[in-house]
């Protein structure tokens, strides 16, 4: 009799602990990439899932393949094409912009210059009409232009030292200074990438994996900007930043599903992206990056090695099916001093016409941390104008959708390069004109364009 009454002591005791919840294992499934690089268990919340996934739901089983973060698929697909509204919004801003400057642009007191030093004491005196301050101001506001969607600029080069981090943290800068924010640079290096380093402050040791953890969270329909920017690094000019995995030792790099679930949450809550890559081109983030790009900035030094990995890359991607993306990429060109124009032009013999030179800052070579209030002018004006050629870009792209067909007709496919011709084409260019192959050989390149002279005769 005393055994029952222990007993029935002990079952009461059992029923009454409640220092931990009990743990439903059917309700468990595997999470990719825990805090400390492995394998964890989380538990599956959404009350409105049935029955989990298993041997006998097929296609629950790919699902859980598909999206192993639980972001969605309608997150995972991303948002449609732009509606007809938005299109025509940005047409009408790039007419706008071609037709009659912003207002302020020609008119508001002069601040560079002796100009500016004048007008401290009181005057108004306006800036030279075709000077260096109309130029930058005309560049602002090319930065501030529509662009419906959420454009992910890819900033790569295989090529380690050619300035990818800094020409991300300067993109990245720029567009939030002058767009009010709502910017981020997201670091999509496999791993121990350099970004959160370089930029201007990194107030915590949040990475993507802390992102990652809260996917599902943050593309749920009640979630809020403010989740997100928990892990995110605010800087100076507004825009965030998103630091890599920083685990010394770690064994865990970020592959395509890492990727996919993370610009889901991006794009849902920020209005552009800018992506730094690493440097090994055939890394599944790398090439998925690429693969969803919707502009390609291409960082280059005025040396042959980093000029023939550029091309490389450049004609990789053609090759992979992103011919559109390789011929709208910007290349930032940095340096060449006295060679500078003999490099832009055989670039150009390449197809490459977008080409904006910028000059060699030792702030930005120097590796240290880089805040844009302490470069100097020179920079901050050109690598502003590399962000209006970015934003005209995609603007140009959107703008160019469903256009109507101005003409029926059809052209041969003969007319058509064939596969091998096209192959390297970028590299046999810049090649043929180096003279390292022979004149025998025949390869097409597209004829540069010359710039539209101005009009604006400055009265």
């Amino acid at each position: 009799m005393d055994n029952d009454i222990e007993s029935g002591t002990d079952t009461a005791e059992r029923d009454d602990y409640t220092a931990e919840q009990p743990v439903d294992l059917r309700r468990q499934r595997l999470r990719i990439g825990s805090d400390d690089g492995s394998r964890g268990i989380s538990e599956d919340t959404d009350p409105s899932a049935g029955t989990e996934p298993g041997d006998d739901d097929p296609v629950g089983v790919m699902q859980d393949e598909r999206d192993p973060y639980g972001v969605g698929e309608q997150n995972l697909a991303g948002p449609g094409e732009p509606s007809a509204d938005e299109v025509a919004a940005v047409r009408e801003a790039r007419l706008a912009m071609l037709l009659k400057p912003a207002a302020g642009v020609h008119t508001d007191p002069a601040r560079w210059g002796w100009r500016g030093r004048a007008n401290a004491f009181g005057l108004r005196m306006r800036p030279r009409r075709r000077g260096d301050e109309v130029a930058y101001r005309q560049a602002v506001e090319r930065i501030r232009q529509p662009l419906p969607g959420t454009p992910v600029v890819v900033v790569a080069n295989p090529k380690g030292g050619s300035g990818k981090t800094p020409a991300a943290v300067l993109l990245s800068a720029l567009f939030g200074r002058h767009r009010g924010g709502r910017v981020v640079a997201w670091d999509a290096h496999e791993a121990c990438g350099s970004l959160a380093a370089r930029t201007a402050c990194c107030p915590s040791e949040h990475t993507v994996w802390d992102v990652l953890g809260y996917a599902r969270e943050l593309c749920t329909a009640n979630a809020d900007a403010s989740g997100l920017a928990r892990f995110l690094q605010r800087q100076p000019t507004l825009d965030e930043i998103l630091a890599s995995d920083q685990t010394p030792g770690g064994s865990v790099c970020i592959g395509r599903e890492e990727c996919a679930a993370i610009l889901a949450v991006l794009r849902r809550h920020r209005e552009v992206v800018i992506v730094d890559t690493g440097s090994n081109d055939r890394a599944e983030g790398f090439r998925w990056a690429v693969a969803n790009a919707t502009q390609l900035v291409v960082p280059i030094i005025g040396r042959r090695d980093v000029i023939v990995s550029a091309l490389r890359l450049l004609d990789g991607i053609a090759e992979d099916g992103h011919e559109d993306l390789a011929a709208r990429a910007v290349i930032a060109l940095c340096g060449g001093g006295s060679q500078q124009a003999e490099i832009t032009d055989t670039l150009a013999s390449a197809g490459i016409t977008r080409v904006v030179p910028v000059p060699f800052d030792p702030v930005l070579a120097g590796g240290e941390r880089i805040v844009v209030s302490r470069l100097g002018r020179q920079s901050v004006r050109a690598w502003t104008e590399v962000a209006a050629t970015v934003a005209d870009s995609v603007a140009e792209t959107l703008a160019a959708r469903h256009l109507p067909m101005q003409s029926r007709f059809v052209p041969d496919t003969r007319w058509t390069a064939s596969a091998d011709e096209a192959t390297h084409q970028r590299l046999l260019a810049y090649a043929l004109r180096e003279g390292q192959l022979s004149r025998s050989r025949t390869v097409r390149t597209p004829a540069s364009c010359a710039p539209v002279e101005d009009l604006d005769p400055g009265w």
